[in-house]
């Protein structure tokens, strides 16, 4: 289906904020689900849609907000899309992260996986008590999503790979220097930080659920191609995922 776009600026070093105006099904998406879009204007080149996750969304003006980096060629082609062009995209996909109350959770976000904690945030932080952390390469890489988290009143803890703010660190080290934290755990990232979280978050015997990052074909099952591991056997990330408990994946060696 077609979409347009309304807004598509660059925030940060790569980084960009793309709004689609959805007039009729802007209220479906939860947090956690995904999009597929075709980046290819004619013909097939790009042939594979680009998944992105949902950042937020606008319900007063009816539109889906995705936060993306340019990492290699069809991201570079979204980046150089302008206001007014329609876009084909397929969504919302997959399935989306269980919403709980009158807990203390904790989210941990790295690298792009900083994108959809803060939709998964705005649902839960009026009900619970909620540890924020966030990391990436430099502050320049998160300051936008860090002012957007303080206005709902959020403290951040923040890690930055060049100690240019914060933490000087990985996610996963600030996260750690503080101990366990809280009843429930949400987290999106790159593989290597999801596997150690899982490994950690078994030791200090807390449950929740991440969010992988997975390459796709289809987006809706049917190439096999994004198949993960997992104790019930192989699951299609963009079919039965992207988000999985966190003692449900098994991860390679």
């Amino acid at each position: 289906m077609l979409y347009k776009i309304v807004r598509n600026e660059q925030i940060g070093p790569d980084y960009f904020l793309l709004e689609v105006f959805a007039p009729h099904n802007y209220n479906r998406v939860r947090p956690g689900n995904f999009f597929h879009f075709k980046l290819s204007s004619q013909g097939f080149d790009p042939l594979l849609r680009r998944p992105l996750s949902i950042h937020d969304v606008n319900y007063q003006k009816k539109r889906w907000v995705f936060l993306y980096r340019v990492v290699g060629r069809g991201t570079s082609i979204l980046a150089d899309f302008k206001e007014g062009t329609e876009v084909d995209i397929l969504g919302p996909l997959g399935n989306s992260f269980t919403l709980t109350q009158n807990k203390e959770v904790t989210l941990l976000g790295g690298g792009m996986g900083i994108a959809p904690i803060y939709y998964l945030l705005k649902q839960i932080y009026k009900d619970c008590r909620v540890n924020v952390f966030i990391g990436a390469k430099s502050k320049n890489e998160f300051m936008y999503l860090y002012n957007k988290i303080s206005e709902l009143g959020v403290a951040v803890n923040y890690a930055t790979i060049d100690g240019s703010s914060g933490f000087k660190g990985t996610v996963l080290d600030i996260w750690k220097s503080k101990g366990s934290r809280g009843d429930y755990l949400y987290s999106c990232g790159p593989e290597p930080m999801l596997k150690e979280i899982q490994k950690i978050a078994t030791k200090r015997n807390m449950i929740g659920e991440f969010s992988l990052e997975e390459r796709m074909g289809c987006g809706i099952g049917v190439c096999l191609s994004c198949v993960c591991q997992t104790k019930s056997g192989n699951k299609r990330v963009c079919k039965e995922g992207p988000v999985f408990s966190l003692e449900e994946v098994v991860f390679n060696d």
